[in-house]
């Protein structure tokens, strides 16, 4: 799995440098269409990472029996935008990862795997990048949404592109997650 997400991001970065190669001294009317392309950007970052949560999920359950597997494949084949860091939480819990214990778990934690790496790679990255990882996360859907259910965009290319740079880390945790089980 490791290699599909390493591919899938891969692809972006070549996507975001073709984009901003050809666009990088925009004039004004490639200006607009450099904007235009930042909600375009946005729908296929949040794309990717849904394929990659599905990809996850199903492999997961390929694990334990065919039958498993297909009933998954069959509930999240439109797995749609239910990709929010509550929802990967969610996941967490709904498919058994291991509970997270030992003395850096909340009290009273109902936490998984996934959330401990979430938390430990949440630490790593915002120190590297000096931004919140999960609102990065979050930002790309709000604009995702707001491009697709209304073709407007409010953030340049480079914001889209650099939030995926900081965002990508909770789908590696989550795949992580359930690599570990």
């Amino acid at each position: 799995m490791s290699e599909a997400i390493d591919e899938n991001f891969a692809h972006i970065r070549r996507l975001a440098r073709d984009i901003a190669n050809k666009f990088g001294n925009a004039t004004t009317p490639e200006q607009i269409l450099r904007n235009e392309l930042a909600g375009m950007f946005a729908v296929t970052v949040a794309a990717t990472y849904e394929g990659i949560v599905k990809q996850t999920l199903i492999s997961y359950a390929a694990n334990f029996h065919e039958k498993y597997r297909d009933h998954v494949e069959n509930d999240f084949g439109r797995l749609n935008a239910r990709i929010s860091i509550d929802d990967l939480r969610s996941y967490s819990r709904h498919f058994g990862l291991r509970e997270w214990t030992g003395p850096t778990a909340p009290p009273k934690s109902k936490g998984t795997t996934f959330h401990r790496l979430l938390k430990e790679k949440r630490e790593v990255v915002e120190r590297r990048f000096r931004t919140d990882m999960v609102q990065n996360y979050e930002n790309l859907f709000l604009w995702r949404n707001a491009y697709a259910h209304e073709r407007t965009t409010s953030v340049t290319f480079r914001d889209v592109y650099e939030a995926h740079r900081v965002a990508q880390y909770v789908i590696r945790s989550f795949v992580k997650a359930f690599e570990l089980g």
